[in-house]
C-alpha cells in the first residue's frame, strides 16, 4: 500500500488532470443517478383518465398515429420512435459523425385513454438497440439502405450484413459504426413528464387556423395545387383561383372541425417547465430503477476512488 501511495505520489501531471476529470465525471454521473432513482420512486402512477394535470408517470403501450409512418433509417422499421448514432474509428477511439432521432409524436394508451406523446427533449431508453460494424456483427442477415447528409459524397450507404459486407458508394466508409434504437407500436411504455388535457376542440383550433394549416401544407406541394386549382392551365395561381381555394380550404376546414366536436379531449405528455425530468422507456419500472442506482453507486465509487488520489497527489506536492 505505502509503495503504491509513493508510486501515486510521483505520477505525472496529466495523470492529476485525468484523475480530477474522472472524479467531476464521477460525481455528475452518480448525482443525476441519483435523481433519475428519485423521480421514479417519488412521482405517482396516474390513469390516463384521472391524471393530474402536471408532472405524472404514466404506465401503457406505445402506439402509432395515423399519418406518415415513422421509418428507422438503418433497419427500415416501422416504430414510433427511433434514434441512430453513427461513429467512426480510428486510432484515438470512436469519433461521433452523425446522430439524430424521431421528432415524431406517437401515443400512449392503457386501459383508461389515450394520450399524445411529444417526445422532443425526452431522455428515451430502449430495449431495442442494436450496433453493428462494416463486418455485420450484431445484426441479421437482411439488407440496409440510409443516407446520411453529413458523410458528403459517401452519404448512400449499403450494407449486406448477411454477407458481411459494408459497401460505400463512394469511399472510405470500412471504419463505422452504427447503432440503432427503436420503440415499437405496441411496446410497453413508462413515461414522466408534463401531462396536459386539452379542451375537446383542441385538436385543430379555430375554423381560420385550421383553414390556414390546410393551405400551408397545399402550397407545399404547389404542383399538386396547381392541379386542383389552376382553372386556366396557365401554370399559375391568380387572386381569382386563389380565392376559390381558400374557399374549398375553409370548407374541408369546417367538416374537420365538425368531426372533432364528437372527439373527448386530448391529453398531451411533453417536456416539463423547469429542467425536469422527462423520460420515456419501453423498459419496466424495476429494470430503470436498476439501471440508474447502477449509475449512482458507479458513479459516486469513481468520485471517491479518483477524488482521494488527486487528493493524495495535491497533498505531496503542495
Amino acid at each position: 500500500m505505502t509503495a503504491w501511495l509513493e508510486r501515486l505520489a510521483q505520477a505525472p501531471d496529466g495523470f492529476l488532470v485525468f484523475a480530477i476529470l474522472a472524479a467531476l465525471a464521477g460525481l455528475y454521473f452518480g448525482f443525476t443517478g441519483l435523481r433519475r432513482v428519485r423521480h421514479i420512486e417519488d412521482v405517482p402512477t396516474a390513469r390516463i383518465r384521472s391524471a393530474p394535470q402536471g408532472y405524472v408517470e404514466l404506465i401503457g403501450k406505445a402506439r402509432s398515429l395515423a399519418g406518415e409512418p415513422v421509418i428507422a433509417p438503418f433497419s427500415r422499421t416501422p416504430c414510433c420512435w427511433y434514434s441512430y448514432r453513427v461513429e467512426r474509428r480510428g486510432e484515438r477511439g470512436a469519433r461521433p459523425v452523425e446522430s439524430g432521432s424521431s421528432d415524431a409524436i406517437f401515443a400512449l394508451y392503457d386501459e383508461t385513454g389515450e394520450c399524445v406523446i411529444d417526445p422532443e427533449g425526452a431522455e428515451v431508453t430502449s430495449s431495442h438497440k442494436t450496433s453493428w460494424s462494416d463486418d455485420g456483427s450484431g445484426w441479421g442477415a437482411h439488407g440496409v439502405h440510409a443516407r446520411l447528409p453529413s458523410l458528403g459524397p459517401t452519404a448512400d450507404l449499403v450494407v449486406d450484413v448477411g454477407g458481411g459486407v459494408l459497401e460505400a458508394l463512394g469511399s472510405g466508409l470500412g471504419d463505422y459504426r452504427y447503432t440503432e434504437s427503436v420503440i415499437l407500436d405496441g411496446d410497453p411504455l413508462y413515461a414522466i413528464g408534463h401531462f396536459r388535457t386539452l379542451g375537446a376542440n383542441a385538436h385543430g383550433g379555430s375554423l381560420e387556423e385550421r383553414t390556414r394549416a390546410i393551405l400551408r401544407e397545399w402550397k407545399q406541394r404547389p404542383d399538386t395545387l396547381r392541379e386542383r386549382f389552376d382553372r386556366n392551365r396557365d401554370g399559375q395561381i391568380d387572386q381569382g383561383e386563389w380565392e376559390h381555394a381558400r374557399a374549398v380550404a375553409a370548407e374541408e376546414a369546417a367538416r374537420e372541425l365538425m368531426a372533432d366536436q364528437h372527439r373527448g379531449p386530448l391529453h398531451v405528455l411533453e417536456r416539463p417547465a423547469g429542467g425536469r425530468y422527462f423520460l420515456l422507456s419501453n423498459l419496466e419500472e424495476f429494470a430503470l430503477l436498476r439501471r440508474y442506482r447502477w449509475r449512482m453507486r458507479l458513479g459516486f465509487a469513481a468520485f471517491i476512488v479518483t477524488g482521494a488520489a488527486s487528493a493524495w497527489i495535491i497533498a505531496t506536492r503542495w
